[in-house]
């Protein structure tokens, strides 16, 4: 077996059996002009991996994998999706990442911190929806109490689910970038103005979706060996 596909298996073995993963063949990824000016830090961080085009249970993936510091491999599940025609307003750089590199399915033997923590999934069209994931009523019901105005979600794209139920979304017409935190222990984040505790809070440093991109690409090319 492929020594990176190993690696991952031996991380993911709680998710993926071997028996399930099948044309297994090492790629060269080739980044547009637009998506190397577009994503200039995940551009150095790709030109890094070894790359492998894997199926699992006939699904198109690509293994992208590294070596960290501590001499260990640590990557990206990325799934691969022929059809990105969504219904949802994805912007252009979301777009342009799902074309390029696909969504982040799993991740393993992450840096810590890192946004790619404890997540269901990162950017994978077919996982992303509108809204904030269920907590609408949970939200209304907070700004009700304490008196304080709704923002406009409705058309917002959650693009990343924590296994908390916590979702970073974006607002389509901005590309601001706005983490929805009913539960949280994050020390990167301030509460958004006017908002009650537990609802929307911005990262640190990041205001849209391209500034989202490149902040995980940089935890992750920090790491390499």
């Amino acid at each position: 077996m492929n020594k990176d596909l190993e690696a991952f298996t031996g991380h993911m073995s709680w998710l993926f059996h071997p028996s399930t993963i099948s044309d297994v063949t090492e790629t060269d990824i080739k980044l547009s002009d637009k998506f190397t000016v577009t994503f200039p830090i995940l551009t150095a961080l790709i030109n890094q991996a070894r790359v492998l085009s894997i199926k699992i249970e006939q699904q198109p993936y690509y293994l992208f994998s590294w070596t960290n510091k501590d001499n260990q491999n640590f990557g990206w599940l990325n799934k691969i999706e022929n059809d990105i025609s969504s219904p949802l307003p994805f912007i252009g750089e979301h777009r342009l990442l799902l074309e390029e590199i696909g969504g982040i399915q799993e991740s393993f033997n992450q840096p810590d911190p890192s946004f790619s923590n404890n997540q269901e999934f990162m950017f994978v069209s077919s996982e992303c929806t509108t809204g904030i994931n269920d907590w609408e009523d949970y939200y209304e019901e907070l700004c009700k109490e304490e008196r304080k105005p709704q923002i406009d979600y409705k058309d917002f794209i959650s693009f990343v689910m924590e296994a908390n139920g916590n979702s970073t979304v974006y607002d389509p017409k901005t590309k601001e970038v706005f983490l929805f935190a009913h539960d949280h222990a994050c020390n990167n984040v301030d509460l958004l103005e006017n908002q009650p505790e537990y609802t929307f809070y911005r990262f640190h440093n990041i205001i849209s979706f391209g500034d989202y991109v490149e902040a995980l690409a940089l935890e992750w090319k920090n790491e390499l060996i």
